[in-house]
């Protein structure tokens, strides 16, 4: 039957094109969670508001009760979040040691960070001496502050450009 071959193309055409939308929604789905944090992280530097992530945003995060008395990490008034990007590039380019790694190789290595917030760590941080390029290799630098203990104006300017980047 004729009819029958017609209705098994529409269903395979439309299982298809479900599968098709379920992958692009499952891509939005997870670039809208990404730009959600970026917002979240920006109005939190622009407003001075503390970092809080809404309960619905969390739901894989177990959330500790309000009179648990376990310290919280944070950030000291200079460098980076050790699970940051930054922090996670700094330890990358440490662990590489003095042979270092190009930026193809670390693009390897932190595959969730986006293209841009990699090229802005980078040039920051080399600007800022936190790493080091030669040729086409980058390797940890001098720490932060190692050898200034005040951050200046262009330093912070820096850090929070690369912040807002990510």
């Amino acid at each position: 039957m004729a009819n029958d071959d017609t209705l098994a193309k529409a269903l395979a055409s439309v299982r298809h094109q479900r599968a098709t939308l379920e992958a692009e929604y499952e891509r939005v789905s997870a670039e809208l969670t990404k730009l959600r944090q970026a917002e979240r992280s920006l109005a939190s530097i622009v407003e001075g508001t503390p970092l809080e992530e809404p309960a619905d945003d969390q739901p894989k995060r177990r959330r500790a009760a309000a009179g648990e008395d376990q310290p919280r990490a944070s950030r000291g008034p200079r460098g980076p979040r050790a699970n940051s990007a930054k922090g996670r590039l700094k330890a990358l380019l440490e662990e590489a040691g003095s042979e270092g790694l190009t930026h193809a190789q670390i693009a390897e290595h932190l595959t969730d960070v986006a293209a841009n917030t990699l090229n802005t760590y980078l040039s920051v941080m080399s600007n800022s001496g936190e790493l080091e390029r030669h040729g086409d290799k980058y390797r940890a630098g001098a720490p932060a502050g190692a050898s200034d203990e005040v951050a200046t104006e262009d330093d912070q300017d820096d850090r929070e450009k690369a912040e807002a980047a990510e």
